[in-house]
């Protein structure tokens, strides 16, 4: 902003023509005549510069229309002034200094009609209680200071002025406490602080100087040169409110609105200290202007004071309600709310945690959250928190468990938001549910998902991406085993009977394979192992271990069966997982072929 200020060049121009112009009015060149020829291209820039913000896209239509009827007002002061650049041309003197009757007219006319314009700009009050409010806050702003501009800045001070002085003068500073009011009470001013602030304190000078512009020409020079600043700050302030609106459309006429105003206490302070000034003068109708001042705004502060103290008690009365309120939602929740601080501890709980793991708040509060987590999930914890600590406002949802009471693990849904910026919180606040059923049961489905439901091995599908995961290892074995002459334990005995056998061959080929590996059933009587990163020597330990634990009969319905099985067994790279089963395959009917070759000559 202040770099896009500095560029400005109508901000430049208008800077260097007022110094300009007070450089001249201050040596006497120009005088009378300079002073009332310059100030009409003043006002026509107010016009301009007011046109162009109530035209630029973006702006709320409330602000809008301010701004046009600004412009509006502005026309009225150009016409004013020219009046008066004609008398100072037609008859210079020292009378020419002093506002005409048409000038003063069109002055007062148009700063009545600002007047109106920020009376009737709406002021976004949302309640009948808000706009009491807000009116007693202006009553008292507008009299207090209305009694002290009376008292300090008109010429009560000892200079006199013209009638017509004295009333623009009024007018003017009556629009800067107007403007003060709206700009700070009523939250919804048409323009920023940075716009508003020339702008009042352009009232505030032309009100003060022009009530001491005087017929006899007295102090004429530096009082012409001193209402060029006014001028020029009216014009400065709807050019930087067009910087601020190209800036942020919505912000730059919505500023936000304080709970509360100091006007009005302030104003009362100052009329406090205006009153020992006024009495030491006398007991003039200065003094009884300033008690009826001071009692009035008092009477509306006090009045003000009133209403926030009912309001509060009404505030707090249904603060409390709700606390409780809340209070008891929590006591009787069947999840846990819980708050951890920085360092990870809880720094506070609700009482579902008796419920839910058996562990009373108290006994709780002061521990880090991760001594109650199960060591399996703390890196899942860990990446949680991380993404928590790095974003504000930030929420995470995860699953781990939590250390009951009596030993046991209950799996809980937590959702986590950090809520360290918030000084009423100061920490990240979870609420967990518990869901230990749900994920038993999803754990089931998923092991019946990827296991065969007879042995408790992997079934087909686990086998595959387990040897699709293994394509990171360099080298894997496989083996696949059939059982032989399995039809004639079903035909024989029963199929309950080849149920028994298939379990048992299932556990004694799990007791042969070694951590890391998968064995699996992939058939009727098919099984396979996998072992990622072992070559064909490691595999051949697992089919001796496997083919002697199958010397020891499996026994069913007290007779006691003998098992035998072929086995083939190759490595490879698993990332050619198709190609690695096939040879297997082959290697398996191979040894198969040859077990029966062998039975056969051993009978003959």
């Amino acid at each position: 902003m202040r770099a896009q200020l500095r560029r400005d060049p109508a901000l430049i121009a208008l800077a260097a023509a007022s110094v300009l112009l007070v450089v001249c009015l201050l040596t006497g060149t120009g005088g009378v005549r300079l002073f009332w020829s310059a100030l009409p291209v003043y006002d026509l820039l107010i016009w301009v510069f007011a046109r162009r913000v109530a035209a630029m896209p973006g702006l709320p239509e409330d602000a809008r229309r301010f701004w046009r009827r600004a412009g509006q007002a502005a026309v009225l002061f150009v016409v004013g002034d020219l009046s008066q650049t004609a008398v100072a041309w037609l008859h210079p003197g020292p009378a020419a200094a002093v506002p005409n009757s048409f000038q003063a007219a069109a002055i007062v006319a148009g700063s009545c009609w600002l007047i109106w314009v920020m009376v009737t700009h709406p002021a976004h009050l949302p309640s009948t209680a808000v706009k009491v409010r807000f009116w007693l806050d202006a009553g008292a702003v507008l009299i207090g200071a209305g009694v002290l501009i009376w008292l300090l800045l008109l010429p009560h001070t000892g200079i006199g002025g013209s009638p017509v002085a004295l009333l623009l003068g009024t007018v003017i500073i009556a629009i800067t406490g107007f403007s003060a009011v709206k700009l700070v009470l009523s939250g919804n001013a048409p323009l920023t602080v940075l716009a508003a602030a020339p702008m009042l304190a352009a009232a505030v000078i032309q009100g003060s100087v022009g009530a001491l512009v005087t017929a006899d020409g007295t102090h004429q020079r530096l009082l012409l040169a001193a209402q060029v600043l006014p001028a020029a700050l009216l014009a400065l302030g709807p050019r930087l409110q067009e910087h601020s609106v190209r800036l942020d459309p919505v912000r730059s006429v919505r500023p936000a609105r304080r709970p509360y105003s100091l006007l009005p206490y302030t104003t009362l302070v100052g009329l406090f200290a205006a009153l020992p000034i006024v009495l030491r003068d006398g007991t003039g109708p200065d003094v009884w202007l300033l008690l009826g001042g001071l009692a009035a705004t008092t009477a509306l502060v006090v009045t003000r004071q009133l209403l926030a103290f009912r309001e509060n008690a009404a505030l707090l009365s249904e603060l409390g309600a709700q606390r409780e309120h809340f209070r008891s939602l929590l006591a009787h929740s069947t999840d846990i709310t819980s708050i951890v601080d920085v360092t990870g501890a809880l720094t506070y709980v609700t009482p579902a945690t008796e419920r839910l793991l058996g562990k009373s708040p108290a006994a709780v509060l002061g521990t880090t959250v991760a001594s109650h987590i199960h060591p399996d999930d703390l890196p899942a914890f860990a990446t949680a928190m991380d993404t928590l600590r790095a974003t504000p406002n930030a929420s995470v949802s995860y699953q781990v468990r939590y250390a009951h009471a009596d030993g046991s693990w209950r799996w809980l849904d937590v959702v986590s938001r950090n809520l360290l910026h918030l000084p009423s919180v100061g920490g990240y606040v979870s609420n967990a549910r518990d869901a230990t059923q749900a994920r038993l049961l999803q754990d089931e489905l998923r092991h019946q998902a990827t296991h065969d439901g007879l042995t408790g091995l992997a079934n087909r599908a686990l086998f595959d991406a387990h040897l699709a995961a293994a394509a990171s290892h360099r080298v894997a074995a496989v083996l696949l085993v059939d059982l032989d002459d399995f039809k004639v334990v079903n035909d024989t005995h029963g199929h309950h009977a080849g149920d028994a056998v298939l379990v048992g061959v299932a556990e004694r080929l799990a007791a042969s394979v070694p951590a890391g590996g998968t064995a699996a059933r992939i058939g009727g009587d098919e099984f396979a192992v996998l072992l990622p990163g072992s070559d064909a020597r490691d595999a051949d330990a697992v089919a001796r271990r496997f083919l002697d634990l199958l010397d020891v009969p499996v026994v069913v319905d007290g007779h006691r069966l003998l098992v035998r099985a072929s086995i083939g067994v190759v490595d490879g790279d698993p990332k050619a997982a198709e190609a690695l089963l096939q040879r297997a395959d082959a290697r398996m009917y191979a040894t198969k072929r040859e077990t029966q070759m062998s039975q056969m000559s051993s009978s003959s």
